[in-house]
């Protein structure tokens, strides 16, 4: 009967580490949402878009068994949507502030901070504005310090997309009826290597459709006065943080600037998978999770 209980109870721990907890932290403009998952060093995990809630990012979170993964829903994304995005307080500063609001709100002392795509920015402005919080910074699908990638990253996206993908857009564009990802799926295809695992970045419950992707938070962030402007070059090169970039081949964001930022940052490294775009984890789980894995070391 010992036995029994003793089995019972590590098998109670050990999926209670494999399984997701949500929890929110109440601030003035409703509640930041969060979902944590297993013991050890923490990191936190920072979603792009921006407007995406956290949960393309658990394929990211369950390849770190050994950590503590924490995955923010930035006020105004996700679950954390309690009023209507507008271009007054979508803005890079104010998404750092989610992301100190919950480290005060867990008591940690110190984080890993990864962000992914647009959220590597918020990744770095973090360090800025709260180095001694922040053991190193991991990059995912960087564009460097500032906002100037989109003037080719539009054209990289729609170089992978054939006549027929484009056809499709402009008639989804007209159709009033059109679902709400339909377009979506279509120019994600621009973000891949390999096309034909585009479709994997919506494989999630019915559930999580709702949350998934909030595009005001995305119109307002583009239309926000500072978004033009946008450049922590200077504070980011005077970094002492330990900073590790993981950079699909092919990503379309790709434009010289990941290789700028690594040569001047003072401690970075650069891990480029190889066939790979924007979200490689999906391309090349095995070489990226190596990476990841590489980054994270001491």
């Amino acid at each position: 009967m010992l036995l029994l209980i003793v089995f019972l109870l590590v098998n109670i721990s050990v999926n209670a580490q494999n399984e997701y907890v949500h929890d929110s932290l109440k601030v003035d403009d409703g509640y930041i949402h969060y979902f944590t998952k297993g013991e050890g060093k923490p990191i936190v995990l920072l979603p792009g878009g921006p407007g995406f809630s956290h949960f393309y990012m658990r394929g990211i979170a369950d390849s770190l068994p050994d950590y503590k993964t924490i995955l923010i829903e930035f006020l105004g994304t996700g679950r954390s949507q309690y009023k209507k995005p507008d271009s007054t307080w979508v803005n890079q500063d104010n998404m750092v502030n989610d992301v100190e609001s919950l480290r005060k709100h867990l008591t940690i002392e110190r984080w890993v901070v990864l962000g992914q795509s647009w959220a590597t920015h918020t990744a770095l402005l973090y360090g800025i504005k709260y180095p001694e919080h922040t053991s190193k910074i991991i990059l995912q699908a960087t564009a460097g310090t500032d906002n100037r990638f989109q003037e080719y990253y539009g054209d990289n996206i729609r170089k992978g997309l054939t006549e027929s993908d484009l056809l499709q857009l402009e008639a989804i564009r007209k159709d009033t009826t059109a679902g709400r990802f339909d377009g979506f799926k279509i120019i994600l295809k621009g973000y891949f290597y390999d096309v034909s695992k585009a479709s994997s970045f919506f494989n999630m419950p019915v559930e999580e459709t709702g949350y998934f992707y909030n595009a005001d938070f995305f119109g307002a962030f583009i239309t926000n006065p500072v978004y033009e402007t946008f450049d922590i070059s200077k504070e980011a090169y005077d970094l002492d943080i330990p900073v590790r970039i993981i950079q699909g081949r092919q990503d379309p964001v790709n434009g010289g600037t990941q290789e700028r930022l690594n040569e001047r940052l003072k401690n970075s490294k650069i891990y480029y998978i190889e066939r790979a775009g924007h979200f490689p984890w999906l391309e090349q789980p095995e070489v990226f999770f190596a990476a990841l894995k590489e980054s994270l070391k001491d």
